[in-house]
């Protein structure tokens, strides 16, 4: 039996993945035997958001050529793929988080332990603010069953969903153009999404006309990762952290009415906001 296990952690580029040996699907094996299965306890997306979202496993049988998979993770449901979720397993996430601690770069292993050690909330912020005005004519419709549905979820990352268009390649910023960015900070993503055809905007005020496109806004863990959000036709923003549902909350539960000013988790620095328009070429 082969154990593939992906830290789902990253919400543009791919998520760390590693094979375990004999010895660690044993150890995990044990860890697992007394965990319940979550049924329809909690609300699909609420949280976990940007950031450490826990950990999904494959098994694979060579004799049947069958394919199972599971979520290890206490505070975060995605019903879009389907994926049983394991509750009450602290401990089994603390154990495939120092196996593989070794592999993982300091600041996204000290990251995932704070998250483990930190409170989970499983309730939606009562705050609420008025949507801001959108003034896209092109702003897409906020309609997330048509991405969380399994041949589409695990395929496309933010900068799909930013750009409302899902090429199930999981896109990258201008390597569509032979532009895709080295180092993850501002001033590289954004000139590779420049490549691709987006194009910086001072704020997200300014009327688009039919055919001009909508808003996007871009976002740092610095020398770690970016995410996208886009505007929707609302005015408020939405977005699609990695592989997991679309959603249209932060962090702390609340509606993004300005994604410079909510909470990002870790993507702590707001690069600019930008438009994008149908018709562009990523990959």
């Amino acid at each position: 039996m082969a154990t593939v296990v992906t830290m789902d952690v990253y919400s543009g580029r791919p998520n760390p993945v590693w094979r375990l040996s004999d010895q660690e699907e044993s150890a995990l094996n044990e860890r697992l035997s007394s965990l319940s299965r979550l049924t329809d306890q909690r609300p699909s997306g609420i949280v976990g958001g940007l950031g450490y979202r826990g950990f999904t496993v494959a098994r694979h049988d060579p004799t049947s050529d069958a394919i199972g998979q599971f979520r290890i993770h206490e505070s975060i449901v995605d019903r879009g793929v389907g994926l049983p979720n394991l509750v009450d397993n602290a401990e089994a996430e603390s154990f495939l988080l120092n196996a593989f601690r070794g592999q993982l770069p300091a600041d996204v292993y000290e990251h995932a332990v704070a998250s483990l050690t930190g409170t989970r909330n499983f309730r939606l912020s009562e705050l609420a603010a008025p949507c801001p005005t959108c003034h896209a004519a092109d702003a897409p419709a906020y309609n997330p069953s048509a991405w969380n549905i399994p041949s589409v979820q695990p395929n496309n990352n933010c900068y799909n969903y930013a750009n409302d268009n899902a090429t199930n390649t999981f896109a990258q910023p201008g390597r569509a153009h032979g532009k895709q960015a080295s180092v993850l900070d501002c001033a590289h993503v954004e000139p590779a999404a420049a490549a691709d055809g987006l194009v910086a905007a001072a704020n997200f005020t300014a009327n688009l006309a039919a055919g001009a496109g909508w808003y996007v806004a871009l976002v740092i863990w610095p020398g770690t990762d970016y995410h996208w959000y886009r505007q929707d036709k609302v005015g408020c923003w939405s977005h699609k952290p990695g592989q997991t549902a679309v959603r249209d909350i932060d962090n702390a539960g609340n509606k993004i009415v300005d994604p410079k000013t909510c909470n990002r988790g870790p993507y702590t620095v707001f690069c600019d906001y930008m438009v994008t328009k149908r018709g562009l070429t990523i990959s």
